[in-house]
């Protein structure tokens, strides 16, 4: 029989003190995949019940043999193997499923906390947006607790502005219009859930507004479609008080009106609608297709991908395209993270998600657009965990969603309880929170679904 080769391994961490081995090195037989060292790491720990871990070399996840790793990286057997343990993302379990009228085109959960993680039932709103034209509102539950006819012909994208800003959201759609909206809780029943007022309505685009995103201030956003425009707009709590304002002065005004005709005809109309702008603070063009997507990850660059091919990074200040990556196929989704805003995923109708760092050169070796993985259908929806800047969720026709970590071209897990196409998807709990531990989606066989994990992603 063969002697078993070992390896000298030095087990390092970031993690609290209760969870930290000692460094000095031990010898470890060299075919350990990932699940043989987390099983030494919790026997260490002695850990009940065990955990899962993952595992990091140069930077790497180890998804091979030590052995194997050695081999690929031409590193002697004798060399002592500097290994960093993290916990495992688990992909979270479906827990709840609820249907709509049509398809379900946008969802936001980041103003959502799951159970696991707030010690009783789920707190927050989840909302989404479907091809009924109808902005929906639902608990933890996914109980629903408020709608409001929002676009006609359908809603494309629905979005949370930063909670700084307050509970303010952004809806576009199939009608060429953005529309901005206060979340508002009743006064009069203590149980009753939020509802909708709408703020401020944005007229600026020729055709369907595909997608939002807010700056990391909330103080601005952007909107795209298939005019192929890309707006800039102002927003946020500043834009929400001066629709006040300007609805205060006119129920003052028609409270005049009311003295003087002894009728309440204009107290009605007096900004029941909210403000209406019709001019965005900038124009960025460069596309010249749909527009397709839109992410702003710091306050004076934002990345779009559209329908020519293209992801374009836009300096804000100067409306000018500071990089361009032009590739072979329509571009379905993009999503970047405020922790690592050079780096962008987007999706396409080549089926494949790809990373591309803005920090490389055209021409060079560093120009790093890599394929992080596939699907079997077109790539529609990819969302960036809020609390890590290495793990990211992507959702495909071929009914799937798929969670990565971007150090390992091979996905964490793949959930399969769509029946049809998925077109959204987001995390729940966003940055504010610091923490994710699940994600919410909804498609074409008209179901919005929650998915939960035991375990906080970071």
């Amino acid at each position: 029989m063969a002697e078993e080769t070992q390896v000298l391994v030095k087990f390092v961490t970031k993690l609290p003190a209760h969870l930290r081995v000692p460094e000095t090195p031990v010898a470890v037989p060299s075919d350990l995949k990932r699940y043989g060292l987390s099983q030494i790491i919790n026997h260490l720990l002695a850990l009940d019940p065990p955990r899962p871990f993952d595992f990091l070399i140069d930077g790497e996840l180890v998804r091979k043999s030590l052995e194997q790793h050695l081999l690929a990286h031409n590193l002697s057997a004798e060399s002592t193997l500097e290994v960093e343990y993290v916990p495992a993302v688990v992909p979270p379990q479906q827990k709840n499923s609820t249907p709509h009228d049509d398809w379900v085109s946008s969802v936001d959960g980041s103003r959502c906390a799951p159970a696991s993680s707030s010690g009783g039932s789920p707190s927050g709103v989840v909302v989404s947006g479907s091809y009924d034209g109808l902005l929906r509102l639902w608990n933890g539950d996914l109980e629903a607790v408020a709608s409001v006819s929002a676009h006609a012909g359908g809603v494309n994208c629905v979005r949370f502005l930063p909670k700084s800003q307050g509970d303010l959201l952004l809806t576009s759609g199939k009608d060429r219009l953005v529309k901005m909206w206060q979340l508002e809780s009743s006064s009069e029943e203590e149980d009753a859930g939020p509802s909708c007022r709408l703020v401020a309505t944005y007229r600026g685009h020729e055709d369907g507004v595909e997608a939002v995103a807010a700056s990391p201030s909330g103080r601005r956003f952007a909107s795209c479609g298939w005019d192929g425009k890309l707006l800039v707009w102002e927003g946020g709590r500043a834009v929400a008080e001066a629709a006040e304002a300007d609805e205060a002065a006119g129920t003052a005004e028609a409270s005049k009106k009311k003295r003087k005709t002894g009728t309440a005809n204009g107290s009605a109309a007096a900004g029941a609608g909210g403000l209406t702008i019709a001019e965005p603070s900038a124009d960025l063009r460069g596309h010249l297709h749909c527009v397709s997507s839109v992410a702003w990850p710091a306050e004076n660059s934002l990345f779009s991908g559209g329908w020519d091919h293209s992801v374009r990074r836009w300096d804000v200040s100067s409306g000018a395209a500071a990089d361009t990556y032009n590739g072979s196929k329509a571009v379905l989704c993009i999503a970047s993270h405020a922790a690592s805003p050079a780096l962008v995923a987007f999706g396409c109708s080549d089926r494949a998600l790809r990373l591309w760092d803005t920090r490389g050169k055209a021409g060079s070796d560093a120009l790093a657009v890599t394929t992080q993985g596939a699907h079997g259908g077109w790539v529609t929806a990819v969302a960036w965990c809020p609390s890590s800047q290495h793990h990211i969720a992507s959702a495909s026709h071929d009914g799937t969603i798929k969670m990565w970590d971007i150090r390992t071209q091979i996905p964490l897990g793949m959930l399969s309880h769509h029946t049809d196409k998925v077109l959204a998807l987001g995390w729940l709990g966003g940055a504010e929170a610091g923490h994710a531990r699940g994600l919410v989606s909804g498609g074409a066989d008209c179901q919005l679904r929650m998915y939960e994990s035991d375990y906080i992603v970071s």
